[in-house]
């Protein structure tokens, strides 16, 4: 498999661990956002709308956003219940992250290590917070009741939340005041196979140019 991000997105992120847990060998393409590199010609053609991560099969069939990589991979895996309530609860937190959580601390994060204009974006840091802070509580509530965010037993929402809950500081927010959450974070890197952010999972990583420059050859030479 080729795993289309880079090591600073959240969303990559998720997908690596995944893959790193059930032992699945993937080579790495690197996508570098601050390069724009997800919008270039050459990547659009395996996702149109620009984003990372972009999961290419060994077929050459490709999956987009990280939610539908996260379900894709878990089939058959302890990671994904077989029962069908469960499954839901496991789907309402996926579906959490991508619309509450992700959209809060992923742009704040984004804003204060990536984005140019201080002044705008702090403003605009000030709108997200409270938004931020919503879903941390509602994440702090869930995890009093649960070892996991869906389930007493680890499962791909615990996955798909971890990344940018695990680097809110980078977003601004302090993390002082959730230690369910804190806790949470401990058993999620205590499991077994577990990789930390930052490091990279493939078994070969390349660079965006050197991967087209070699499919361009690749074409000529057919």
């Amino acid at each position: 498999m080729t795993l289309f991000g880079n090591l600073e997105s959240g969303n990559v992120h998720k997908v690596q661990m995944l893959l790193h847990r059930l032992e699945i060998p993937f080579r790495r393409v690197d996508v570098s956002q601050p390069k724009g590199e997800p919008t270039r010609a050459e990547y659009l053609k395996i996702n149109p709308i620009g984003k990372v991560p972009s999961l290419m099969l060994e077929d050459g069939d490709i999956i987009t956003e990280s939610g539908a990589i996260l379900f894709y991979l878990a089939q058959g895996s302890k990671l994904w219940p077989g029962d069908r309530r469960a499954q839901a609860e496991v789907l309402r937190w996926m579906f959490f992250e991508q619309y509450s959580h992700e959209p809060a601390l992923a742009v704040m994060r984004y804003l204060i290590l990536f984005a140019e204009g201080p002044q705008r974006n702090n403003e605009r840091l000030e709108e997200l917070k409270p938004r931020a802070e919503r879903a941390l509580g509602a994440m702090e509530h869930q995890l009093k009741m649960w070892k996991f965010i869906a389930a007493e037993t680890i499962t791909i929402a615990d996955y798909a939340l971890y990344p940018y809950t695990a680097w809110a500081h980078e977003a601004g927010v302090d993390l002082e005041n959730y230690a369910t959450i804190r806790r949470w974070l401990l058993q999620i890197e205590s499991e077994s196979r577990f990789l930390p952010l930052m490091q990279d999972g493939a078994a070969e990583t390349i660079g965006f140019a050197e991967h087209f420059a070699q499919k361009r050859a690749g074409v000529a030479a057919d």
